[in-house]
């Protein structure tokens, strides 16, 4: 009953004053009723305002890890590219890199990133639940930090799963619902289970992280999982 009221009266007035008129404190409350320019407008404020790749090197490493070999240079689709830095890091590694983001906020930083650091890949505007791709078009889809993010979970995972030819590799934070915080999250995943429920795939592995104490960057549990589509 103390959380419930904490939620309700302090929380609430806390981001209020921490972040200011351009963060949504209610976006928890509205997100199912705001049309996808609406979206767009809230996520264009979030990177002009508060920085957080979540993605840092620890994270990148693993991905990088998972995907492989980029010998072949097989494709590589991140959905919810953020300002770029895990883009960046696969186009190094040889991946040709195609990101998309809802916001074209960050979308101008990943340009930027990428220019900075002499790489190049390619970039789309669109949103999760509707992947401006034909099916099969790409060898893996990493998606880091963002599904929590979409407003329909069940149409982002059918659009990920279409559009991969072989693998998904998710990462997660591993969250209860909390009505405020400082984010615009929607869907949340405490355990395992809501995540591989999400997919519904044969093959795949799903394991729990703990970032607990790291010093940049997201801190707290995760969930990686990862996909095998052939």
């Amino acid at each position: 009953m103390l959380s419930s009221i904490n939620q309700r009266f302090f929380a609430r007035t806390t981001l209020q004053r921490k972040y200011g008129d351009w963060f949504d404190v209610d976006w928890r409350k509205r997100y199912m009723t705001l049309s996808n320019e609406e979206w767009i407008r809230a996520y264009d404020a979030i990177w002009k305002h508060h920085r957080n790749d979540c993605v840092d090197e620890t994270d990148t490493a693993m991905i990088l890890e998972l995907l492989g070999s980029a010998e072949n240079a097989p494709s590589v689709l991140e959905v919810g590219c953020g300002a770029g830095s895990l883009a960046c890091a696969m186009a190094k590694a040889g991946f040709r890199v195609t990101c998309v983001d809802v916001s074209g906020e960050a979308l101008c930083q990943v340009q930027q990133r990428a220019a900075s650091e002499g790489v190049s890949l390619s970039i789309c505007q669109g949103f999760a639940e509707a992947l401006p791709f034909a099916d099969n078009t790409f060898d893996v889809i990493t998606c880091c930090h963002t599904l929590e993010h979409v407003k329909d979970l069940a149409a982002a995972t059918s659009e990920l799963k279409r559009v991969a030819r072989h693998k998904l590799i998710v990462l997660v934070p591993r969250q209860e619902y909390r009505l405020y915080a400082d984010n615009y999250h929607t869907q949340f995943f405490s355990r395992p289970e809501h995540l591989i429920e999400a997919f519904g795939v044969e093959h795949y592995e799903c394991r729990e992280l703990n970032f607990l104490g790291r010093e940049n960057e997201f801190q707290g549990e995760a969930l990686l999982f990862v996909a095998y589509l052939t």
